[in-house]
């Protein structure tokens, strides 16, 4: 007869070794070596097997004396550091957006690949960064030239743009109007 518990614990060894997101918050993993414990979706170098001990909850592994893992942060109850980081650059745009911004040197300051950056942005946002930026300088030229008078190489500029020329393909592209035709045909409702 088979020992349930023991297919459990090869179960568990084969979430640690394949890094599976799914068995977080069912167990930890502790290595005796280095005293650090980790969730099972850990990218850490997979250590022996005969160093691994299992617990079921963040405080068992504290109380036999192990710390949680820097890289995976078990303490935490979520824990989404590629999330965190795009989030941190939307902050950037939203705050920053109306300026010239270099992605690269955005991407370097938080310690990522530019190429990087911009994957996990698509993903979780379902734009690329300048896709983002682009409609956040237009939605800002937009309300400009609804509540002001200023004229549109102003309001382009204001905006982020750093050509005319671009401002208008990408107005145009984005709201079906030239910015002159827009403010005309908001003006009227």
């Amino acid at each position: 007869m088979k020992n349930p518990l023991l297919s459990w614990d090869n179960e568990k060894w084969q979430a640690v070794i394949n890094c599976d997101k799914s068995y977080d918050g069912i167990f930890f993993y502790g290595v005796r070596t280095t005293g650090i414990f980790c969730r099972p979706s850990c990218r850490a170098k997979n250590p022996a097997r005969e160093n691994v001990v299992f617990f079921a909850t963040v405080e068992q592994a504290i109380k036999k004396g192990f710390r949680p893992c820097k890289k995976c942060r078990p303490d935490l109850l979520v824990f989404e550091p590629e999330q965190d980081l795009v989030k941190q650059v939307k902050n950037i745009f939203d705050y920053k957006g109306h300026t010239y911004l270099e992605l690269n040197k955005i991407s370097k300051s938080l310690g990522v690949s530019t190429g990087h950056l911009i994957r996990l942005f698509k993903h979780y946002q379902g734009l690329t960064p300048v896709q983002y930026l682009t409609k956040l300088r237009i939605n800002n030229a937009a309300e400009l030239l609804i509540k002001s008078d200023m004229n549109i190489l102003d309001i382009a500029y204001m905006s982020g743009f750093q050509s005319l020329s671009n401002f208008y393909r990408c107005f145009k592209k984005l709201t079906g109007y030239a910015p002159n035709e827009y403010r005309k045909s908001r003006g009227d409702l």
